[in-house]
């Protein structure tokens, strides 16, 4: 009987079960690739050229001719490697950084080359070259699980392949790598071009610190190969593309590409104490300016924004993933503010960073006295329990207890923007439009009869100045109120909503200020929630008002017009109304949460 019978890890099911390693798609395997140059580039601290290549070839099927990708290379100009480190480059679970001294950077686990290439296609060759020589070795999937292959193949002395070098737009330099991806099997994208469009983006938000810091210039090329000829299709630099929208020459759409569309809230580091080592993690939060968030959700900004929602997880200056769970994904808000976690790989095993480096599977949103309560015990005596066993649970508690503190915050700032407040007055077809219309008419056939008509006589920079104070007293930012203001009394808008905080129970409160009405929507009614829910589906996509959104808007200003014109006496007796209602409202929507 065969020594090899009883294999404890028989290669040909080994390698069948790698396959399958959990890369969420081609661009994250790719990156691994781009990992292991960077990682090489920074040992003579030089800015690493890494070039993606992507090559079409045109075949004829069922008589049809069809696109599809046929190889992918990847090379740097990095510090290259011997024959000894390619082959243990080749080898799962081996590589040059195992040892804590050298994990320091991006690279760790040894599995990045082999893991990630053989989860995409059937045979993988490198080339690598310094001082002179290079040398050659591959994986192939077949050989393996034929049994012609137990181990990586002794690198053999050979020459840069003239194919790829007629694709590189770099010379080949004096140290470097090349990988070569073939018999792709396991690509998500058909072709080169959609490929590489959805990979711009990651790649360029995965190390957008080393493109900005000018340590990596990443370059993603399309060829298209045909009867014998090579094309090139596309060729462009991947741009860093930040999240917390506070970098500068980035993929955000114009003019946020050159200016930060988003300004920091605030950098805030806490220290951990691992193995009697104090280690640090950074939380960096950011939230949008009023012009990114006045263009609306449906404009470039808006949408390059919906595509970076969530908490960038950084790991040693590159991202691992975005992290969705403290995200209200009701609200379509959420793309307006931005959050970082940094750290070191020292913390590792604290954030679960798994071996592909996709995801840190320890770090979410969690709630210590939750936790507690469902152990039987008190906050207090939990967290005793978790610092006498050294439980790194502490650390990922206070994180999360952060976050949730400083959004909570932030989101109020965001709310407290222009949320459509003044956008769309513009458009005849807005509801405070339409009732702005309605009220004129009224007033034609018998007269100004609010309240706040009156107020409409006085001189145009006084309106504006008082309504400017009015919206700055009720938390908007002088620059936002000072707007809304001068938009408002140029165009004799009558009707703003606005959000606040109102200590008696009605759903909603209001008031006139500079011949302007304005209704206020309670935000601590347990209403407000569903009530601005609506409110701000608009801003989903920031086109036009929804049939049932206006109608709740003419409604809420209907009731506004007739206090407005009410007398003194009713018009204490209708707010005495509209608070029973909403204290009543309260009750009804209690009973429903329970």
């Amino acid at each position: 009987m065969s020594e090899f019978t009883h294999e404890i890890l028989p290669p040909n099911l080994a390698v069948k079960a790698m396959r399958s390693s959990g890369f969420r798609d081609s661009a994250h395997a790719v990156a691994e690739l781009i990992d292991n140059s960077i990682q090489a580039g920074l040992k003579d601290n030089q800015c690493t050229e890494v070039e993606v290549i992507c090559v079409d070839k045109v075949d004829l099927v069922s008589k049809r001719t069809r696109q599809r990708i046929h190889k992918i290379g990847v090379y740097d100009n990095a510090c290259g490697m011997n024959a000894e480190t390619l082959r243990l480059a080749l080898q799962f679970g081996n590589g040059t950084h195992l040892t804590p001294k050298e994990q320091d950077g991006i690279g760790k686990f040894g599995m990045g080359l082999p893991n990630s290439s053989i989860s995409q296609c059937r045979r993988v060759d490198v080339w690598s070259w310094k001082d002179g020589s290079c040398s050659h070795s591959y994986l192939d999937i077949d050989e393996i699980a034929e049994g012609r292959m137990r181990i990586v193949p002794e690198p053999k002395e050979d020459k840069f392949p003239e194919y790829w070098k007629k694709l590189l737009s770099h010379e080949i330099g004096a140290s470097g790598t090349l990988v070569v991806w073939s018999n792709l099997d396991r690509i998500r994208w058909k072709t080169s071009q959609a490929f590489l469009r959805n990979a711009e983006s990651l790649i360029g938000r995965m190390y957008r610190y080393f493109i900005k810091d000018n340590k990596a210039q990443i370059q993603l090329s399309c060829f298209l190969e045909n009867g014998g000829t090579l094309e090139n299709v596309n060729t462009q630099y991947a741009r860093a593309n930040d999240p917390l929208y506070l970098m500068t020459d980035t993929s955000t759409p114009s003019p946020f590409d050159s200016e930060p569309a988003f300004e920091e809230a605030s950098d805030i580091p806490i220290s951990v104490a691992i193995d009697g080592e104090e280690h640090e993690v950074r939380l960096k939060f950011s939230f949008t300016k009023l012009e990114a968030r006045a263009a609306g959700g449906s404009q470039p900004i808006g949408k390059h924004a919906g595509k970076n929602q969530g908490v960038s997880v950084v790991r040693a200056g590159r991202e691992l993933e975005m992290n969705r769970t403290f995200e209200n994904t009701y609200d379509p808000l959420e793309r307006w503010w931005g959050v970082e976690v940094s750290f070191q790989p020292e913390l590792d095993d604290v954030f679960g960073v798994t071996n592909n480096k996709q995801a840190a599977t320890a770090f979410g949103s969690m709630d210590l006295d939750d936790d507690a309560k469902n152990e039987g015990m008190t906050p207090q005596a939990y967290r005793e329990v978790l610092a006498g066993e050294g439980d790194p649970r502490l650390l990922i508690y206070e994180l999360s207890h952060q976050i949730k503190t400083t959004l909570s915050t932030i989101r109020g700032q965001i709310k407290r923007m222009k949320e459509k407040v003044g956008v769309g007055t513009q458009d005849p077809s807005s509801s405070e439009a339409i009732a702005t219309e309605a009220t004129n008419r009224r007033r034609e056939q018998g007269g100004d009869k609010g309240k706040s008509d009156e107020e409409e006589k006085h001189d145009d920079e006084k309106r504006r100045r008082e309504l400017e104070d009015e919206l700055i007293g009720e938390g908007l930012p002088k620059e936002q109120a000072k707007e809304i203001a001068i938009e408002y009394v140029r165009r004799n808008i009558k009707y703003l909503f606005q959000e606040a905080e109102i200590s008696s129970p009605a759903i909603f409160d209001v008031r006139s200020k500079a011949g302007t009405i304005i209704v206020l929507i309670n935000s601590k009614h347990p209403a407000s929630k569903d009530l601005f829910e609506l409110l701000e589906k608009e801003g989903a996509d920031e086109g036009s008002e929804s049939r049932e959104l206006q109608a709740l808007k003419l409604l809420l200003m209907a009731w506004a017009r007739m206090e407005d014109e009410a007398g003194e006496t009713l018009r204490e007796r209708l707010t005495d109304i509209r608070i029973d209602w909403g204290r009543l409202a309260r009750e009804f929507l209690n009973v429903a949460d329970e």
